[in-house]
């Protein structure tokens, strides 16, 4: 669980609702939007813009519930890589400490035949 020594997970999880909150508003904007130019466009036209506004009204309330969804995913993902002792997937990028990601120096290329050797 989020606690106070990983403040980086609740700045996550307050951006992720935020953002939420942001769709779920601007999907209820469009469609209020959506029912007043139904009412006031009643032919052809009109259902046809009516039905675009309602594919975007669902596509920001789905993007809202996967913010949402990303929000608590985010701490369980972080307590999955704490708890394993495994370094994160990706790649691993040096901080602002001027200390090293790893202890390998120098270029390394890919060869076919590495042995046990190198």
């Amino acid at each position: 669980m989020t606690g106070p020594g990983r403040p980086e997970l609740q700045r996550a999880r307050d951006w992720s609702t935020a953002l939420g909150a942001a769709l779920d508003a601007a999907a209820r904007e469009v469609g209020d939007l959506a029912r007043r130019l139904a009412a006031g466009w009643p032919d052809d036209h009109g259902r046809e813009w009516g039905e675009r506004l309602a594919a975007v009204r669902h596509t920001l309330e789905r993007d809202a519930d996967e913010a949402g969804r990303w929000g608590r995913e985010v701490e369980r993902v972080a307590d999955e890589v704490d708890g394993s002792g495994a370094a994160p997937p990706g790649p691993r990028l040096g901080g602002t400490g001027a200390r090293r990601a790893g202890d390998e120096r120098g270029v390394r290329i890919p060869r076919l035949d590495d042995g046990p050797d190198g």
